[in-house]
């Protein structure tokens, strides 16, 4: 069953209409993911380099507040004239320092405040003796540790055994003698659950997740919800801490810089020598995800009214368009079958034909490429009419008119895509040919026109040479000059395409015995649709375009064109060109 050509039309013009709407989609789906990416990325910049570091000061500036206090207390404890003295006189009046112990923790509101002596090993706690340190305890560790430590304080996480073994952050500070000798340990306790309010204070108000990692990589702290019934995992490895650990090992003290976690988190990093611990503010999202799917929606309600518009218009445009080129091909269809069915409607045809050929002139510039293959194929059709009817025949005359018709059309269609490409800007590109090859393709392609009046065509010169040119551009202004030459020369006549290497330049000449070119008429020869007197010896029409398009070409591929004609003695046109390279490379072209 033959396809509908309607029908098919319609399935044509659904895949376009598809087509372009699929491709408008992408488009606006393609700006709408940069336009995230790079906003994305701007707003991660600015919290790295500047929200963060700002959240990460304040934060330390409360706690300078909060927990230096405590640091403090104990320092002053440590040296304490009354703390050292009560020891020197060998802890006689045991009720006298656990006074000063109770007053302590009663004053700045601490969980706990101890002294735990050198000489006797008695743990004194604000109110009791608690016990005595040994050595072989793993709960009495941290003071042995203390009591050999370098520094003066530390701060520690134990279990506090006055307050049922609650979690309490210790701050162990030594006491020594003048002489550095150790006398005894020091401090006072807070409650973790306390600080981990503190923590999560700042949680709330900055709406950042707060963490401190001691030197080892370990999570002391964090400002997670502390109604949470399980403990969070550390976001943060080892492997992320390495960086600052390392800086820290090196004995950076003023360490603090911002980065993305493994975990697509922004973090900054920051070190607390008071504390010797690592400060960690991170935010888990920048901000973007809602924006993100806002701006997508938007972006996709415009592509969709937009596209729904311009596939509106398109479709309308379309049809228009299309209603009238089939309204026209009805016309010409109806036309064509009348020339077939009636000899004596061809002059109406031909009219018709002309009125076709003026609105092409208004729709060059969009239907120019289309006609190109269509007049090919009439005029490969006329001459296979021509081969194969008889001499005389009326048929036969009838292709005849239509070939010479369809081939000057088709040279004017080709003048006016020359003139097309000519105008349009662009880079140019120029190489070294074979102008030899270029010549004998250019005669080849001119063969068939040339036996039609019985002319011949000859080479002389070099065989071979390089040019600096455009194949297709220096193919196209040879051909015009050979076209022309064989137009304006008589039957049995000779055209000679010649090939003169120079002094860094290369000439092509194209010589006829035709008709030549009256003097006065030379200075217009390259003006654009310039037609000039002499006509062409078998009646072929001429658009004015040739020349004027060789000379642009040749022009453009800084060459010259020459022209040497007198009546009666034929002319002479030659191309000047820039050389490709030394004449001894010219057959590897």
């Amino acid at each position: 069953m033959p396809e509908d050509p309607l029908l098919s039309s319609s399935v044509r013009k659904s895949r376009v209409l598809v087509t372009l709407g699929v491709m408008l989609f992408l488009g606006f789906l393609l700006t709408t993911t940069i336009s995230y990416l790079i906003s994305r990325t701007s707003i991660r910049q600015t919290i790295l380099r500047n929200e963060l570091p700002l959240s990460s000061n304040n934060i330390y500036s409360e706690i300078q507040r909060d927990l230096f206090e405590p640091i403090l207390i104990s320092s002053l404890m440590a040296n304490d004239t009354f703390v050292k003295d009560w020891l020197h006189a060998g802890e006689r009046d045991e009720s006298a320092i656990l006074r000063y112990l109770k007053h302590i923790q009663e004053k700045y509101g601490t969980i706990t405040s101890f002294l735990v002596s050198d000489a006797t090993r008695k743990y004194y706690q604000s109110g009791q003796v608690l016990k005595v340190m040994r050595e072989e305890d793993p709960i009495d560790k941290w003071f042995f540790r203390v009591r050999q430590m370098p520094k003066d304080y530390e701060i520690n996480v134990d279990p506090d055994l006055a307050n049922q073994d609650a979690m309490t952050i210790f701050i162990n500070y030594r006491v020594e003698e003048a002489d550095g000798r150790f006398l005894a340990a020091t401090g006072v306790g807070l409650s973790v659950n306390a600080v981990k309010a503190l923590m999560q204070e700042y949680r709330t108000r900055y709406h950042r997740d707060v963490y401190f990692y001691d030197r080892k990589g370990q999570l002391v702290l964090h400002s997670f919800d502390p109604n949470r019934e399980t403990s969070p995992e550390t976001p943060h490895s080892l492997e992320t801490l390495q960086p600052i650990l390392a800086r820290i090992a090196a004995g950076e003290s003023d360490i603090s810089f911002s980065s993305v976690g493994p975990n697509g988190a922004l973090a900054n990093y920051r070190y607390i020598p008071e504390l010797d611990w690592i400060l960690v503010v991170e935010q888990t999202s920048d901000g973007t995800q809602p924006l993100l799917f806002q701006t997508l929606g938007l972006n996709l309600l415009v592509c969709f009214v937009t596209a729904a518009i311009l596939l509106r218009m398109i479709r309308q445009t379309t049809l228009r368009y299309q209603r009238n080129l089939e309204s026209r091909n009805r016309q010409l269809q109806e036309k064509n079958d009348r020339i077939e069915q009636q000899a004596t409607e061809l002059k109406a045809a031909n009219r018709q034909l002309d009125a076709l050929h003026r609105e092409k002139d208004e729709f060059i510039g969009i239907i120019v490429h289309d006609l190109k293959n269509p007049l090919s194929g009439v005029l490969g059709f006329s001459e296979l009419l021509q081969r194969q009817f008889p001499e005389g025949s009326e048929i036969r005359d009838y292709a005849a008119y239509i070939t010479q018709s369809s081939r000057s059309m088709l040279e004017q269609v080709e003048e006016l895509l020359k003139l097309t490409e000519l105008q349009t800007p662009g880079a140019l590109r120029i190489g070294p040919l074979d102008a030899g090859r270029i010549l004998r393709q250019a005669a080849e392609s001119h063969r068939l026109p040339a036996q039609e009046k019985r002319i011949s065509i000859q080479m002389e010169g070099s065989e071979s040479a390089l040019v600096l040119a455009n194949e297709k551009w220096l193919l196209s202004a040879i051909g015009n000059l050979l076209s022309n030459a064989i137009k304006y020369s008589p039957e049995q006549s000779r055209i000679t395409l010649g090939l003169h290497p120079a002094a860094g330049r290369v000439e092509i000449a194209v010589r006829d015995e035709g008709i030549g070119i009256p003097e006065e008429e030379q200075t217009r020869l390259f003006r654009k649709f310039e037609r000039l007197s002499p006509r062409p010896t078998a009646g072929e029409s001429s658009s004015g375009l040739g020349l004027y398009l060789v000379q642009q070409m040749i022009l453009r591929m800084d060459g010259e064109v020459r022209c040497q004609s007198k009546p009666g003695h034929g002319s002479t046109f030659t191309l000047v060109l820039p050389a490709g390279g030394p004449e001894s490379k010219a057959g590897a072209a």
